[in-house]
């Protein structure tokens, strides 16, 4: 349920795999939220039409990982090092044709951070980008 409206208005369908449940992690809610619409909201933007965006998550020893795949063009070598940055976008053209201010994954790592996690993304051979965010589990 969680960008359904992303998913339609782009033409892409989200796919969880395995259980989404926030497995005690310390974590605050509303900050988790919006880390996720960003998140999601972007793969949806560059994820061509009719792709599946999958969410997965994996527990680690201390941390529960989250992580969002989707199948867009990946992110030029180039722009990596400022991918968190404020106001950077990988591709102009393609955020001012489908909307995006180049806030939203500096908003995700600071939040992720104010939440003691971790943040970060790799790019997959053939196409496609992996964000990733940890977050530390209760003890």
């Amino acid at each position: 349920v969680l960008n359904k409206g992303f998913g339609e208005r782009f033409k892409v369908r989200f796919e969880p795999r395995g259980e989404l449940s926030p497995r005690e992690v310390s974590a605050d809610h509303k900050r988790l939220l919006q880390v996720m619409t960003n998140l999601l909201s972007n793969a949806a933007k560059f994820s061509p039409e009719g792709e599946v965006v999958e969410i997965t998550t994996e527990e680690l020893a201390d941390w529960l990982r989250v992580a969002v795949h989707d199948r867009g063009p990946g992110i030029p070598e180039a722009f990596r090092p400022r991918i968190f940055g404020r106001f950077n976008q990988a591709d102009s053209t393609t955020s001012r044709q489908k909307g995006g201010t180049g806030l939203g994954l500096a908003i995700c790592k600071r939040l992720v951070e104010m939440m003691q996690g971790r943040i970060g993304f790799q790019d997959r051979e053939g196409g496609g980008t992996t964000f990733w965010f940890e977050l530390p589990r209760h003890a």
